[in-house]
């Protein structure tokens, strides 16, 4: 067999298998601009139906397509020791929403950049700038004031964290930011509001000691993080007064973001998203301030 032809042989059973994959999972996926929107609909064997919609929206993307993203969705066994060992402790997998969705963009070879005459398909690897948003909407919770709902982001196998930064009704609408990808699942969370903030502000503090950064910026940061921390240990108002400084902390990341503050997360995996990473967990916190506030 010729180069050409195993080229081309190769380049097909890709993609064949990224829409074996699709069809496997009950996902589709439609990419629009800077967007991109998933519908799922998945069987258990007694015959029920979860759905969702899943929507994307990226900063800068590259490459943005079906095929790049690859999004895929399947059901879990809330009782399942390996995924309960997964998820912090306090929070359960509702019965009602069983559903992992997976985002694991692969690196695209030379395969997908040579000449194909089946049709057109991406011409590299999908990369963003900053932090995504990612919604899961789903009919199958029902949203109340105050939802316990809480969106979870973990890599490949990895333990979850919470990423919510809003809750909205719709039936349930899950919100939260990422500066990179795997697995995302909506569990209840039972945890008091303040020892969800102070977890993710610890978490903060040592995503920001991670970030390559010089010396004057980071110092800038950690200060900022600093007066969080004091803030939020004060009785009552704390969690609200801390929003101030936080707030800062989010307009320094966003100031510096590709100048001094490396902001490019791409499928090959070589790069640090900082900003984005940062920018996520910031949100994030943000979003328990507010619950331990006692603000809608």
């Amino acid at each position: 067999m010729s180069t050409a032809s195993c080229r081309w042989f190769a380049r097909a059973l890709l993609a064949i298998g990224f829409a074996a994959a699709s069809a496997h999972a009950q996902v589709v996926v439609v990419v629009e601009g800077d967007l991109a929107r998933a519908s799922i609909a998945l069987a258990d064997g007694q015959g029920t139906i979860y759905s969702a919609d899943v929507t994307i929206e990226f900063d800068t993307p590259l490459n943005l397509a079906p095929e790049t993203l690859n999004l895929t969705a399947s059901l879990v066994d809330p009782l399942d020791p390996a995924l309960v060992a997964r998820l912090p402790a306090g929070l359960v997998v509702d019965p009602a929403f069983p559903v992992l969705v997976t985002v694991e963009p692969p690196e695209v070879s030379w395969l997908f950049r040579s000449g194909f005459d089946g049709g057109p398909l991406p011409n590299g690897s999908l990369s963003f700038r900053n932090a995504y948003r990612l919604e899961i909407h789903t009919h199958d919770l029902v949203y109340t004031p105050g939802s316990p709902y809480r969106l979870l982001k973990a890599p490949q196998g990895g333990a979850f964290a919470d990423v919510t930064e809003g809750v909205l009704p719709g039936s349930t609408r899950a919100r939260g930011r990422g500066g990179a990808f795997s697995q995302f699942i909506v569990a209840a969370d039972a945890r008091l509001p303040l020892l969800v903030a102070l977890d993710k502000l610890v978490a903060l503090d040592a995503r920001l000691l991670a970030a390559v950064l010089d010396d004057a910026l980071r110092l800038d940061l950690v200060a900022l993080l600093a007066q969080v921390h004091v803030a939020v240990v004060v009785p009552i108002v704390g969690c609200g007064n801390a929003l101030l400084p936080l707030d800062d902390f989010l307009g320094e990341i966003a100031a510096h973001a590709g100048v001094d503050i490396a902001n490019l997360w791409r499928a090959e995996r070589d790069l640090a998203n900082d900003a984005g990473e940062l920018e996520s967990l910031a949100w994030t916190l943000r979003f328990s301030l507010l619950g331990c506030a006692g603000t809608p």
